[in-house]
């Protein structure tokens, strides 16, 4: 018998080794709950997140023969040789070609993944998909193990992995292609088992191999790194204070010597060097290839990976002035201690997952606010391992605090995953506490509960997803691209302008056209040389189809009258008559404006869809009678002349009673002003 069992009443003893018998138990009961994320994805097989068919693209288009270049798509100059679209200076109508500045290991993992399946579209997008599921389960085993070492219970590791990893914010990103959240966290959880590892048995070689292998993978590991450095440096020093003791004034430069050469010898500032030496050996390897790709014709400073940093932290003052009223004070702090409190409510229990809220309700505000500083005081509590623990509850604010033009956006929700070490922290220091005062066997059956939680929040989120109607209407898409690629001949220019940035244009394209040239001609690349076929989604007047089988796109060859947006698209008499006209065309929506300015588009737009039947909608949206699709003009519209127009496609199946739309700004106190609405009846016969 152990001696903490012989202080035990004999009950309690046989119970905790009961316990510690079934070490089994905590691993498999984990693998349970994320079998569930899997079971519960339904048809992996089509997207209902647009945004990140680039992603997919720039995977597909890795390739040693374009010097591993990561780019979304490509046109033709006037000699008919490949470039690349610059990044915008100011937030782009539309989108830009090369994605540089991240490490190559996500889109390489991902290209791995598809390589096999060829060009069946729907298997590499499942693939893709279930790679990202593999690297959110490897997340949290990897985080299981490391607070298995810390809190020296399989059971306390348990419940508090699944407790956070049930978080909307993790859920929802859990399967989307998208290497900067899911892959990157999984890199995350690679270095600070790596230091759990270090702490414990001093393997120092092991976690600085993790380290350049998650570094391959992300650049947030830097964000873990940081604290880790700081924190270890600052101990190694205080030991040598403590040793060499009450020396005499005499001995004070010998000390410094010593201290000076203990420091350089340190596994702290080893590890720290090298990591920063292989990162800008990464980056440098992207700039690289940026460089070649662009004909070495631009300076260092003017590289697209290199601009995209500067506009991250803050250096372009163009960027920065895009910025300004979300890093402003209050607004900066709250939506971040917003995040955390989202992160810290399970998605069984949370409000159903919103993209966007301005501003952040107060109640997340305070409890992300109250969060953070309970995790950080209860750091003070633990006797050992400290460091690992303060690294990982420190990290996301070492991210987002030099990042902050990046993670200020409302719409860059996704970087409140990296609070995940305050979430993690917060779980295992109050289950160390329940323990001290109660038992392990109390902590065993809130793992229990902890578990159908999990489950819970994945089925939710799954049910959620899976009743998106973009989702069912993306199969036609793929469908419809699967006979386009048959019919396009390889290394023939594909025009997709015609189509006015339906599907956001070419970013959206790009995947499904990986392999063949693609021509972007918008205001700031004009095409210099006419295209060999013409895309759309909106049958063109007095031209037959090569794809007239086709559902929701269609493949005509080039017309030698020049196509134009005025030309193709009759607007009709529009269903609304605003400052915005809405016209339906086809399975979609389109707004315009002519004589358009900036102000014109700088608000949010809100589109209200009222079915037939209340029984269309999703368990989520039918205590409100409506779907709601909020969007931005920049993210699915273009500017021909002096006009604007964003289309919403496709709409969804069912029929639609009643279409209220218009533009709105959220006041300080939650409320909205509409800047102007219409509504419109229709009755729209189901696809």
């Amino acid at each position: 018998m152990t001696l903490l069992s012989a202080k035990m009443p004999k009950s309690a003893a046989s119970s905790l080794a009961s316990l510690q018998n079934r070490a089994w138990l905590p691993p498999a009961l984990l693998l349970l709950a994320l079998s569930s994320v899997f079971i519960f994805g339904g048809d992996r097989g089509h997207y209902y997140q647009e945004e990140e068919h680039k992603k997919l693209a720039i995977a597909e288009n890795l390739s040693g023969d374009r010097h591993f270049l990561l780019f979304i798509d490509q046109t033709l100059d006037a000699d008919g040789n490949p470039t690349y679209e610059q990044p915008y200076d100011r937030f782009p109508i539309g989108g830009y070609s090369l994605y540089g500045r991240f490490p190559i290991g996500g889109y390489a993992l991902i290209k791995l993944a598809i390589l096999p399946f060829g060009d069946d579209l729907s298997a590499k997008i499942y693939a893709a998909r279930a790679l990202m599921l593999m690297c959110f389960a490897a997340a949290a085993v990897l985080a299981y193990l490391s607070l298995r070492r810390i809190a020296s219970s399989r059971w306390i590791a348990l419940t508090s992995v699944l407790l956070a990893f049930s978080s909307p914010y993790l859920l929802y990103h859990n399967d989307v292609i998208n290497t900067e959240i899911t892959i990157d966290l999984f890199a995350v959880m690679m270095v600070f088992h790596g230091m759990a590892l270090f702490e414990q048995e001093r393997r120092f070689r092991q976690l600085l191999l993790k380290t350049c292998a998650a570094l391959l993978l992300g650049w947030h590991v830097y964000a873990l790194l940081l604290p880790f450095i700081a924190f270890g440096l600052m101990r190694e020093l205080m030991l040598i204070k403590a040793r060499s003791g009450a020396s005499a004034a005499s001995d004070r430069l010998c000390r410094l010597k010593h201290s000076a050469l203990s420091l350089i010898r340190s596994r702290y500032l080893t590890l720290g060097l090298a990591a920063l030496l292989f990162g800008i050996s990464v980056l440098a390897f992207n700039f690289t290839n940026e460089y070649f790709a662009l004909n070495r014709e631009l300076p260092l400073t003017e590289l697209p990976s290199f601009k995209s940093m500067a506009n991250r932290i803050g250096v372009n003052p163009n960027y920065a002035e895009e910025t300004a009223k979300y890093l402003s004070w209050p607004a900066f702090p709250e939506r971040q201690f917003y995040r955390i409190g989202m992160m810290a409510l399970p998605y069984a229990f949370s409000l159903p997952y919103v993209e966007l809220r301005e501003p952040p309700p107060r109640l997340f505000v305070g409890l992300g606010m109250a969060l953070s500083c309970a995790s950080l005081i209860g750091l003070l509590s633990i006797p050992r391992y400290k460091i690992p623990f303060a690294s990982l509850a420190l990290s996301g604010f070492c991210w987002a605090l030099p990042m902050r033009h990046n993670a200020a956006f409302p719409w860059h929700q996704f970087e409140a995953v990296f609070y995940i070490g305050v979430t993690l922290t917060l779980f295992s220091l109050t289950l160390l506490y329940l323990r001290r005062l109660s038992s392990e066997r109390l902590v065993a059956m809130l793992s229990v509960a902890a578990l159908l939680i999990f489950i819970l929040s994945a089925l939710r989120m799954s049910q959620l997803n899976n009743s998106n109607p973009m989702s069912e209407l993306r199969e036609s898409t793929i469908d419809d691209f699967e006979i386009i690629r048959s019919v396009a001949d390889e290394g023939k220019v594909i025009q997709t302008y015609a189509m006015p940035k339906l599907y956001k244009g070419i970013t959206i394209f790009a995947y499904y056209l990986s392999g063949r040239i693609g021509i972007s001609a918008n205001e700031t690349a004009p095409a210099t040389r006419p295209p060999d076929f013409v895309i759309t989604s909106v049958r063109l007047n007095g031209l037959a189809s090569l794809t007239p089988q086709n559902r929701m796109i269609f493949l005509y060859e080039w017309d030698d009258h020049h196509m134009r947006i005025d030309e193709i698209i009759e607007f009709g008499d529009p269903l609304i008559r605003s400052r915005f006209d809405v016209h339906l065309i086809g399975n979609g929506l389109m707004y315009v404006k002519d004589a358009c300015r900036e102000d014109d588009v700088s608000e949010r737009f809100f589109l209200a869809l009222f079915p037939a039947d209340q029984n269309a909608l999703s368990d989520e949206r039918r205590q409100h009678g409506f779907d709601n699709i909020d969007f931005r003009f920049k993210d699915r519209a273009v500017r021909h002349d002096e006009r604007c127009i964003a289309i919403i496609t496709p709409l969804p199946a069912y029929d639609i009673s009643r279409i209220h739309t218009g533009q709105f700004i959220q006041q300080a106190d939650g409320s909205f002003e509409h800047l102007w609405e219409g509504e419109a009846h229709l009755i729209k016969a189901a696809r």
